[in-house]
């Protein structure tokens, strides 16, 4: 078995980490926006909206030394729809935001699995752009694609450590169809593919060079909705429960020492299951919640308990 110094599993835990970063920051339609009811009315700035957003998480990813990140990621984000038409059945908006995570990794080192190797932290600004439409059934499409800034650093239990810099896009195509199963309520399937692509910049620690190639990645999502539409003293409120099965497609984040690579890989399906609520303050601000917790159903181990809370503002 080979000897990895406690630094190699605290540098390669980077990328994967940057990769989940983005996809928390990204968010699916629902925890940004709240339900396609909010989207009601077209011109322009028809609607703001603004999210904070929290995980405590630990993860972890097959390769060379499996890695595993065991720590907790927070941040906002901010959007603006720029116009709305067709009785705002279209929409088009930008959005941004700041992300952060910092937690304790784990790995192969000094012959030994799962050994405390040190800790790490990763912050993103990003910034993007969305078009959504919802249909008078319900029917959503929604496509984003976000450009995401990575500065971090990594530091070992030997107090070994390097910078981390980045960037790149993220992209994502989401759909529902909302069935009515009751005069209340609707279940609505849901399909949701991202592609993401980043590029880290080479560092230096003591000891060597150290330089990362990463691999574009696709994520795909199958999931259910069960909504109900309830008007307790003339308020709208949604309840909702949800069902997603996550599934991230192999992808080779590779890690170099001199000339030796070390190799952690994206692949892995999850089940994450949650709820939530959405209520309508008044005709023009609506408050959004939900919490969710994911496992693993194949590959590496992951635990993640997470929570949205959001507002709209209609103008």
């Amino acid at each position: 078995m080979p000897l990895y110094r406690v630094e190699v599993p605290t540098y390669a835990v980077l990328p994967p980490a940057a990769y989940h970063l983005a996809l928390s920051s990204l968010g699916t339609f629902h925890e940004r926006r709240g339900d396609q009811a909010l989207l009601d009315g077209g011109g322009a700035l028809p609607n703001s909206w603004a999210r904070v957003f929290g995980e405590d998480l630990e993860r972890k990813w097959s390769g060379t030394v499996s890695p595993t990140f065991d720590g907790h990621l927070s941040g906002f984000q901010l959007g603006q729809d720029l116009i709305g038409w067709n009785e705002g059945a279209h929409r088009i908006g930008i959005l941004g935001g700041q992300s952060r995570m910092h937690g304790d990794v784990r790995g192969q080192a000094l012959g030994w699995n799962d050994l405390a190797v040190g800790d790490a932290e990763i912050e993103s600004d990003s910034l993007g752009l969305y078009w959504t439409h919802v249909a008078p059934t319900g029917r959503y499409l929604d496509v984003v694609v976000m450009k995401s800034w990575f500065d971090g650093r990594s530091r070992s239990s030997a107090d070994v450590g390097i910078d981390f810099k980045g960037d790149g896009l993220t992209a994502t195509v989401e759909g529902g169809y909302p069935i009515a199963v009751g005069r209340q309520w609707s279940l609505e399937p849901q399909a949701q593919v991202v592609w993401q692509d980043f590029a880290f910049d080479d560092q230096a620690d003591l000891f060597s060079p150290v330089a990362f190639e990463a691999e574009a990645a696709w994520t795909a999502r199958l999931g259910l909705r069960l909504q109900g539409d309830l008007r307790p003293g003339g308020m709208a409120v949604r309840p909702y429960l949800k069902a997603d099965v996550w599934h991230g497609f192999g992808a080779e984040q590779r890690t170099g020492f001199g000339q030796d690579w070390i190799v952690s890989d994206l692949k892995g399906t999850s089940l994450e299951l949650g709820g939530g609520v959405t209520a309508a303050l008044t005709s023009a601000i609506s408050l959004y919640a939900s919490a969710d917790y994911t496992t693993e159903i194949d590959g590496p181990a992951r635990e993640i308990v997470a929570g949205t809370l959001g507002v709209s503002i209609r103008w």
